[in-house]
């Protein structure tokens, strides 16, 4: 909508051809190469476990024999007896304590190389199979929340949205060029072409000497799921087209957006007119997202309007309810 086909489509061909290389074997290539190394270093610890068993089987034939001679050479003499004793106690002591201090030496490499293996630098450039081994939102934020702006940041900016790297997500910034061209619903009939299955719903209202709309749309957005609201007015004399509000006319507005019953991510509390939020590889059927959205109008005339259009629609939706609050000039939707 409002070309969010062609933005939708810039930002999937980003990350998709990042990720897209599990079809071709990369991912148990990667694998077996950590195996290897995984391999390698166990190997590397087994060796140090095994000379740590010689030492002492040594160090314990050693003990056994001196036991076993004492009595030969020194059977009257208790004295050295014990010394001997005492001096073999001594050894064993030590054998085991060099044990200990290896194995603490071994856990502690084995505990700083996986930690190692944890860390992401943003400045580093990774391999194919190293990205593909990275979480979804890791590969997103070394795409996207890096400080100096890289091509796939250009490109998000130039199809008009922003990355929040807190939750994840994509979202419409308050200017991009989607603004200047306007909506018709031209662009919700030709979005199952381009892969976007959504549900929307129009409330149409006269305020002010304006036609305005407010459509909300909630649904898979190709490889994303997501939700918008819109905010557009025109004059009497047009029936087609709405234009984007502009500045002074737009209104406070926050959702929440649920897919199954789980809070995936939350947009908002912000004035806006196109107020949206995409999530990566987060499939979505229409019918089972609910969005919680709130508006805040320009005053109590505005969200009588709103209310008397917004009571009809509800009446009509009967596969996917739409219920409302008012308080005042805000009032909240659950649909």
């Amino acid at each position: 909508m409002r070309k969010l086909a062609k933005s939708t489509s810039l930002i999937a061909l980003v990350l998709a051809t990042v990720l897209c290389f599990s079809g071709c074997g990369i991912v148990d290539f990667t694998k077996s190469i950590f195996q290897k190394e995984n391999s390698s270093v166990s190997a590397n610890l087994n060796d140090g476990t095994s000379n740590t068993g010689e030492t002492e089987n040594a160090n314990q034939s050693a003990t056994d024999s001196a036991d076993v001679a004492a009595p030969s050479t020194e059977a009257t003499d208790g004295t050295t007896a014990k010394a001997s004793s005492g001096s073999n106690t001594t050894a064993s002591k030590g054998t085991t304590g060099s044990a200990d201090t290896s194995a603490v030496n071994a856990t502690t490499q084995a505990s700083e190389a996986d930690e190692a293996t944890e860390v992401i630098d943003v400045d580093k450039d990774y391999t194919e199979e190293e990205l593909e081994d990275m979480p979804v939102k890791e590969i997103q934020d070394l795409l996207f929340a890096t400080e100096d702006e890289n091509v796939a940041g250009k490109i998000l900016t130039i199809a008009g949205f922003e990355y929040d790297e807190s939750q994840g997500i994509y979202y419409s910034s308050m200017n991009p060029l989607q603004r200047n061209f306007g909506f018709n619903f031209v662009y919700d009939a030709a979005a199952p072409v381009v892969g976007m299955v959504y549900d929307t719903k129009r409330i149409e209202f006269v305020y002010d000497d304006k036609e305005w709309m407010i459509q909300i749309w909630k649904g898979q957005y190709g490889i994303t799921s997501g939700a918008e609201i819109g905010l557009y007015n025109r004059d009497s004399s047009r029936v087609f087209q709405y234009d984007c509000a502009d500045d002074e006319d737009l209104i406070e507005m926050q959702f929440d957006f649920y897919n199954q019953n789980e809070l995936v991510f939350s947009r908002g509390p912000e004035k806006h007119w196109w107020l949206t939020g995409f999530k990566v590889f987060n499939a979505g059927i229409p019918i089972l997202i609910d969005l919680d959205i709130t508006l805040k109008f320009t005053n109590n005339q505005m969200a009588d309007a709103f209310v008397k259009s917004l009571k009809k629609v509800a009446a009509n939706s009967l596969l996917d309810p739409i219920t409302y609050k008012r308080t005042g000039s805000t009032v909240n939707i659950k649909w």
